[in-house]
């Protein structure tokens, strides 16, 4: 079994690649209580991104909250972990060791895989320059396929790019993000929005609703995620001034799927998973097949 966090796109995409070789459930951990939920599989894995060099609180809010039974059946199986980041993870691995130690659980094994950046509320942090996102997502699922069969061979080992002054950026920076880093309020939409609704279904609390004039309305179940902002079409959603000439970033698949169900109010984390790697699938598989086959056109 896999829980899996996402705003962008880029953990749901990890926790979809390895569901799919383990032959693991995915489950968003946004869409079932983590005190009603049933433990099944062989393992239970927990993927998630990179907040500030530390675990989303939302995250940590859940395993928290696990019910006992849960617990208990987790507990007998390996226990591991994906941090999807950037560039770096710092000491978020033993952030989440801890927080599973509380339950009771020990982690047998965890590895970071990076993907493009998506933070850009504070100064000097902005999204990945283009090629650098290709370069990243090219990567990618090679690096998953690699922890996908570590995991099923039993191979445990902790390999994390843990970065520069790791102890400084989990220890000092990631709680003041926490406490001072999450302004619902700032959150607004300008004269640019025309109200088709995308950023209140990429929400993954559904902290989003319509206003009377029908832009959005923030609530107060904001996860910094920053879903709204980065899949608005026409860049009307801002952070205060903070975002402003920030850059885009939604995985592709991610995005065009959000898209096409937009006037629904709630999406399945299984279809919305499974349609990410069909998309997925689908767009490797045509650009091999225009990269070794050649077209002769001749007339008869």
């Amino acid at each position: 079994m896999i829980l899996y966090f996402s705003g962008t796109g880029n953990s749901a995409h990890v926790a979809k690649l390895l569901g799919d070789y383990l032959k693991e459930e995915c489950m968003r951990i946004t869409d079932c209580h983590a005190s009603s939920i049933s433990f099944s599989g062989n393992s239970l894995g927990i993927v998630f991104p990179i907040y500030s060099w530390g675990v989303p609180p939302v995250m940590l809010d859940y395993i928290a909250g696990l019910g006992e039974r849960f617990v208990e059946e987790a507990s007998a199986t390996p226990i591991w972990m994906v941090a999807v980041c950037g560039d770096e993870t710092a000491l978020a691995p033993e952030m989440l060791k801890k927080e599973l130690s509380d339950r009771g659980l020990e982690l047998s094994g965890g590895w970071s895989v990076q993907m493009p950046n998506n933070y850009v509320l504070l100064p000097g942090f902005d999204v990945d320059p283009k090629d650098v996102e290709q370069r990243k997502l090219d990567a990618c699922d090679d690096t998953i396929t690699g922890i996908a069969r570590k995991i099923s061979s039993c191979s445990w080992e902790e390999s994390y790019v843990r970065g520069s002054m790791a102890w400084l950026k989990t220890k000092l920076i990631y709680p003041i993000f926490k406490k001072y880093g999450i302004y619902p309020s700032r959150w607004q939409s300008d004269e640019r929005c025309t109200k088709c609704g995308l950023c209140a279904s990429a929400c993954p609390v559904s902290n989003i609703t319509s206003g009377s004039d029908g832009k959005p309305c923030w609530h107060d179940n904001c996860t910094s995620c920053l879903a709204c902002y980065h899949i608005c079409p026409t860049h009307a959603v801002n952070y205060g001034s903070a975002t402003r000439n920030k850059g885009h970033y939604f995985l592709p698949a991610y995005r065009k799927l959000i898209a096409g169900f937009r006037h629904k109010k709630k999406l399945s984390a299984e279809y919305l998973c499974n349609q990410v790697y069909i998309i997925t699938f689908v767009h490797c598989y045509y650009q091999y097949f225009l990269a070794t086959t050649k077209w002769n056109y001749h007339s008869t």
